[in-house]
């Protein structure tokens, strides 16, 4: 009679590097737990953190305090990741709730805790939709900036082998059919440098395009000279990479860019966005994160970043105000002198513009056939089949919602022309003939 296996649940929050880290230890369990999306049926419960700004460590928390009210008899609640790194000590001696607190990446301890056989080490298990798979090339960050925690949290930067990662995204490609891979890394960037002394991502990006995948998309380069050989990679090299430039700016001040210690100047982003705008043209997707109420962001800085976000106009543009962590270089150094509201005031004010930015921008697609890759339905609407083009990344930009004839049956992972007839925002309907 075979052994009927234990039940193991799992929540993941925080990024998508955090992501690939939960399927990773999915993939562990899977030899001998049975996964379940039921806390209450479980025997083990697993809670991957994130502590990198307030907001994320009091969903962590409150995360942690709800699951522990669904622990049957015996069970055990696992928490890891970044939260349980960086306040690994108070956790310990307070989180009571918690029968192991472990860090980032615990695949080691959680092989020898729940005696897990080596069979499918390499394994994940998905959490994305089949149709794509995030990428995490590296683990840690070298920079200094004053506003992060991450250095301390996650470590200094380490490459993977181009070799293992070819391996990981072969069999991403085998076992679920994934279209689209996202590479990620806390700076992408440096990527082998460490490793192979030099900048190595066209050389990974080059075995990558010898799989069977449709679209590569490349996420968070912090603003370097490698940026420019990436766009020209782009430019004349790529198949399957998408012409998509994820690049967090922060800021364009240069006395916020000093004060962050972003190691650049305004002169030095303006230069390279504005070189990339004009070699991969209106085909080409710019994507950008920034930070507003810096201790060091005065009226004067802020209208300066408002006026480059008017005149540059980013595809899509990401608002965050500025917590005061600790641990961090800014917390050290600064006062945080911007009153909350008033960071609240200027983020509403930089979405606002940058909302209309967006769908003028985006305009360009409209009225034009697309590839679209299908990802299911959508939850809030319906029975709407929906999907996402080339300049619709994952979880942050919009969606398309397919209207599909009678005779159309879909899949996840497939990919459908559509006739782009009406836009939303930065979302799009799409009609498949």
């Amino acid at each position: 009679m075979k052994m009927k296996k234990p039940k193991a649940f799992l929540v993941s929050l925080g990024c998508a590097k955090n992501t690939v880290d939960s399927e990773r230890v999915l993939g562990l369990l899977k030899e001998k737990y049975q996964l379940t999306d039921d806390p209450s049926e479980a025997e083990l419960i697993l809670v991957n953190t994130c502590g990198f700004i307030t907001p994320a460590k009091e969903e962590s928390i409150e995360t942690i305090l709800e699951l522990s009210e669904y622990k049957k008899k015996g069970a055990k609640l696992v928490v890891f990741g970044c939260l349980a790194k960086r306040y690994e000590k108070e956790l310990k001696e307070e989180l009571h709730e918690a029968d192991f607190i472990l860090p980032t990446e615990p695949f080691a301890e959680i092989k020898t805790l729940f005696k897990i056989p080596p069979k499918g080490e390499k394994d994940r298990i998905l959490l994305t939709p089949r149709s794509y798979a995030y990428l995490k090339i590296a683990e840690g960050c070298n920079r200094t900036c004053a506003f992060c925690a991450i250095p301390k949290i996650r470590g200094k930067f380490r490459s993977k082998p181009i070799e293992e990662l070819v391996d990981e995204a072969k069999r991403l490609i085998e076992t679920y059919g994934v279209k689209e891979l996202v590479i990620v890394s806390q700076d992408t960037v440096y990527y082998g440098k460490d490793l192979y002394g030099k900048f190595a991502l066209p050389q990974l990006l080059d075995e990558l395009q010898k799989l069977n995948l449709k679209w590569i998309r490349i996420h968070y380069l912090y603003p370097s000279a490698e940026v420019y050989t990436l766009t020209e990679y782009l430019e004349r090299y790529s198949q399957k990479v998408l012409p998509y430039i994820d690049m967090p700016i922060q800021h364009i001040s240069d006395k916020v860019l000093k004060s962050m210690r972003r190691g650049h100047t305004e002169s030095f982003l303006k230069k390279l966005l504005y070189h990339i705008r004009e070699r991969l043209g209106d085909n080409s997707i710019l994507r950008t994160t920034v930070i507003v109420g810096f201790p060091t962001e005065g009226e004067k800085e802020f209208e300066e970043l408002l006026k480059f976000a008017r005149e540059f106009e980013f595809d899509y543009l990401g608002v965050f105000p500025y917590y005061h962590e600790e641990d961090t270089p800014a917390w050290e150094n600064l006062k945080d002198t911007v009153p909350w509201e008033e960071k609240l005031k200027r983020k509403e004010l930089l979405e606002e513009l940058q909302s209309g930015i967006s769908e003028r921008r985006l305009s360009r697609f409209l009225n034009t056939e697309v590839e679209v890759l299908v990802e299911g339905y959508d939850e809030e609407v319906g029975l709407v089949p929906v999907g996402r083009t080339w300049f619709q990344a994952p979880e942050v930009d919009g969606i398309t919602y397919l209207q599909l004839g009678e005779e159309h049956n879909f899949k996840e992972g497939q990919f459908v022309k559509a006739f782009l007839s009406e836009q939303v925002g930065v979302d799009f309907k799409g009609e498949v003939s």
